[in-house]
């Protein structure tokens, strides 16, 4: 494929967990720092450049979303995010729900939505394993945090994780 963004035909880069970015791809999952950055920065935060502790533009806690029948956020407002289990829909306690369905209160000074809450999202950190921002549709709001990051084996499979793609 002339735009994948990793070349997964060497079996010992995979077993070796050493699978990078390929230059020039077109498509790829954030690296730590683009996630980190996307989420929390703000060159318009009081003060000059900064970054928020929440993903939503905010210093203080967001707001639980919770769904309507089909998955949107039906609570809309400035700061919100889809965690702990706030999202009840489809016979479920707590779920993913629509993204960008938060309107303009669950996104980033770069207008990416829901970057905290729904699903953990992987990154390209890489040490012995592979990292995981944002938090989930179950957890509590400490996930949220921008000081908050968990490390998996990417072989490492779970109901509340999932990744964003990313292009330059």
């Amino acid at each position: 494929m002339r735009f994948a963004g990793y070349d997964l035909t060497d079996p010992n880069a995979i077993t070796n967990n050493t699978v990078t970015r390929k230059v020039g791809a077109q498509f790829f999952i954030p690296s730590e720092d683009q996630w980190y950055k996307a989420a929390y920065f703000d060159p318009s935060k009081a003060g000059g450049d900064g970054y928020w502790p929440f993903p939503t533009q905010s210093d203080a806690i967001p707001t639980i979303a919770t769904a309507d029948g089909q998955g949107n956020i039906d609570n809309d407002n400035l700061n919100i995010a889809n965690y702990n289990r706030g999202a009840d829909w489809n016979g479920k306690n707590g779920n993913v729900t629509t993204v960008g369905s938060g309107g303009p209160g669950s996104g980033s000074f770069y207008r990416a939505f829901d970057m905290g809450g729904n699903v953990w999202e992987w990154n390209e950190a890489l040490a012995s394993s592979r990292g995981l921002r944002g938090g989930s549709w179950d957890v509590s709001s400490v996930g949220l945090q921008s000081s908050f990051f968990l490390s998996f084996n990417p072989t490492f499979e779970d109901f509340n994780v999932g990744f964003r793609v990313a292009s330059p």
